[in-house]
């Protein structure tokens, strides 16, 4: 009986939907449905630049968007989104995160933009816009806006370093690699059994040396993983998978990798990295040093004024490495594929796109929202000159990376499952069980490559 039930609210949620769907989703206008919620920075400000395109464009079709709430990493709204496709009642644009853009043009539910949208448009955008949206050499999405993923540091606890520990951190416009954050680690570390030290406020409250975010991992946001961690690898000269998106062999267990997910292993081992962290470690002063999203600064502002928080670059591997490396990534807008691409509306559709994306909208987006611009005219909005030296150090660091060394995330049709498998079963189990051996993390990713190369079967051609 239960099964039943469940199978009966299951259709009428899909009936629902696409009933919903058709009574908005006429020709005369254009429907978009986005992963925000109407209450959200985000979703308000969708909403605003819709209303403002509707007011531009009186002879045109008018645009209706549609923001729902998403759940966790975005599964309540891919839940629906996926209902709407199962019944063909797909909507006009809607929203996708850039990694999860190849599965679903793989999979024909989206349209290329190529021959519809102006090239030079298109330059526009950051090269890591560009690489995220395009699958096998055709372009599908338009990100809203990039990202950035730096280290944050408490200036009170590394003013109590000796000096020579202190020079291995870098000004704001210097690189610097794993193995000097590590010995920084090491040093904050001997702060906390130090008779001088130990009891002084900053270094009294430490409960781990540096946040990686892992305790997200568990609760299903496998993309912190992914997305905070592949610079490993990529400034290793290395990558996670192949460029077809599928081979993992030679790719994953390369040498270049295996010694960075040591390095990695190397925090947990020695207990400055926790797989459980407090929450907002960095943010109470818990923590010592965060990998710390673009979102941390303004959160930092309004609710941790008192914290004393300095910005550096992301660090590399190899320290001779020169190519793109840093972490960088968005959701972005794509095109329903169920219109032709002579279609008259198909072009209306684009624009729409052009004018939800543009150096306007981009602008619009960072002062809503504090979102770094996708765009490569609007970075400039970005505000360094404040008087919060704190902001603008961490503004000017994340700028720099945004123009000079971001990258996508990899490309692949089977995209999801390589990111949570990639963090239950590599990342998760090496800070969970504080493994630095080469042999036992070896083991690891020969697993994961055997579990992803089942999965990819169905996958390759």
């Amino acid at each position: 009986m239960k099964k039943l039930v469940i199978m009966f609210l299951a259709v009428v949620m899909v009936v629902s939907i696409a009933g919903c769907t058709k009574k908005t989703n006429a020709d005369d206008k254009i429907i978009i449905w986005t992963q925000a919620s109407p209450d959200h920075p985000e979703g308000r400000m969708f909403a605003d630049r819709v209303d403002a395109y509707n007011a531009a464009h009186p002879d045109k079709r008018q645009v209706e968007i549609q923001n729902f709430t998403r759940a966790g990493a975005g599964s309540g709204y891919i839940d629906k989104l996926n209902a709407a496709i199962t019944s063909n009642e797909v909507p006009d644009i809607f929203t996708l995160d850039g990694p999860d853009v190849a599965s679903y043009a793989d999979s024909g539910v989206i349209g290329t933009l190529d021959g519809i949208i102006d090239s030079n448009f298109v330059n526009g955008f950051t090269d890591a816009m560009i690489e995220q949206g395009t699958v096998d050499g055709k372009l599908y999405a338009l990100g809203y806006q990039d990202s950035g993923v730096a280290i944050m540091y408490n200036e009170d606890v590394i003013q109590e370093l000796p000096q020579e520990v202190k020079l291995l951190i870098p000004s704001m416009d210097e690189d610097w690699t794993w193995e000097d954050f590590y010995k920084v680690t090491e040093a904050i570390q001997q702060l906390r059994t130090n008779p001088e030290t130990k009891d002084k406020a900053s270094i009294k409250n430490l409960e781990l040396i540096v946040d990686f975010l892992t305790s997200d991992i568990p609760k299903g946001a496998y993309e912190i993983a992914m997305y905070y961690l592949t610079p490993l690898f990529w400034s290793n000269g290395g990558q996670v998978v192949a460029d077809d998106g599928l081979t993992l062999d030679e790719v994953l267990n390369s040498p270049q990798n295996i010694e960075a997910l040591v390095q990695f292993g190397k925090f947990f081992a020695n207990d400055y990295a926790q797989a459980i962290e407090p929450e907002k470690a960095f943010h109470t002063g818990k923590a010592a040093m965060a990998v710390a999203g673009f979102w941390y600064i303004s959160d930092l502002e309004k609710n941790y004024p008192s914290l004393k928080f300095r910005t550096v670059r992301y660090p590399k591997m190899d320290a001779s490495y020169t190519g793109n490396f840093t972490p960088s990534g968005s959701w972005a807008f794509v095109r329903s594929n169920r219109l032709a691409m002579d279609n008259p509306k198909t072009k209306e559709v684009v624009d729409v796109m052009e004018w939800m994306t543009n150096d306007e909208a981009s602008a619009e987006y960072y002062h809503a929202n504090g979102a770094i611009p996708g765009r490569k005219q609007s970075i400039s909005v970005i505000d360094t000159n404040t008087d919060n030296d704190y902001h603008n150090e961490a503004w000017s660091v994340l700028k720099y990376q945004v123009e000079n060394t971001n990258k996508a995330r990899p490309v692949s049709v089977g995209y999801p499952y390589l990111s949570e498998t990639f963090a239950r079963d590599i990342i998760l189990k090496i800070a969970q069980n504080k493994v630095e051996d080469e042999e036992t993390i070896k083991q690891y990713v020969k697993d994961t490559i055997d579990k992803l190369n089942l999965e990819f079967k169905k996958y390759k051609k």
